[in-house]
């Protein structure tokens, strides 16, 4: 994941982040051959003890299940949260069926939501007896600031702009609600349509896009509060 160049308009979440492509040296073939595998007939394979089957499907949404709970809860975690979703996943998969519109994605995906809402919430708990950790950001009038010292092997003005500016954007999904921020997540930043997230969050359509506006406005809003300080062209 890497910070997206941004302008002077206003900023929503999805300008922010670019996914990378982490397939790796999986040779090309065999890569192409797994993808166009339907993933009805791969649950239905996983279901009867396929090991590989399943690998392909954790292939295939590891990187969007990263980026979702990497997005509501921060980076640090993610893979472990991550790995969680896919085991859950595993575990329960036998109950799993396809009933009219639900799909694997959907249910992987709300699996993953409930994951990252749990770990939030464990976290709020954590705060409330134990007060913040000494190595969160500061937020100062400045914007936000690490406490730590950033890592010296690279430009040190760039990782500063990279890691302010990915800090100031969690930091703002954090002022929204549970489900302002999860509407958001899916759909801004993950891609998933309204009717895929409203199946993802069991809601109905007209709920979900309610919730989106009102997190739209509520990120517009608290993000120029808190929005850098440095010249926008100068991202990299």
């Amino acid at each position: 994941m890497r910070i997206r160049e941004v302008d002077d308009e206003t900023i929503s979440p999805s300008q922010v982040f670019v996914e990378e492509n982490n397939d790796g040296d999986r040779p090309l073939a065999e890569a192409s051959a797994a993808q166009n595998i339907d993933d009805n007939v791969l649950v239905k394979a996983a279901q009867q003890g396929d090991a590989e089957a399943f690998g392909i499907l954790v292939d295939r949404y590891h990187s969007q299940i990263y980026g979702m709970v990497g997005r509501m809860c921060g980076t640090d975690e993610a893979e472990d949260l991550t790995q969680d979703v896919f085991l859950k996943a595993l575990k329960a998969l036998r109950r799993f069926q396809f009933h009219g519109a639900a799909s694997f994605r959907t249910w992987l995906y709300r699996i993953g939501v409930n994951e990252a809402i749990n770990e939030l919430r464990q976290r709020k708990r954590r705060r409330q007896v134990m007060g913040p950790s000494l190595d969160e950001p500061v937020l100062t009038d400045d914007g936000l600031v690490q406490r730590q010292l950033s890592d010296t092997t690279e430009e040190p003005y760039r990782l500063t702009v990279q890691n302010e500016l990915q800090q100031v954007v969690h930091k703002v999904l954090e002022m929204l609600t549970e489900k302002q921020r999860t509407a958001l997540v899916l759909i801004d930043l993950q891609g998933l349509t309204y009717e895929e997230a409203a199946g993802v969050l069991a809601c109905p359509l007209g709920t979900l896009k309610s919730r989106l506006v009102r997190a739209r406005g509520v990120f517009a809003e608290k993000f120029r509060e808190h929005q850098p300080q440095w010249t926008p062209n100068e991202v990299i």
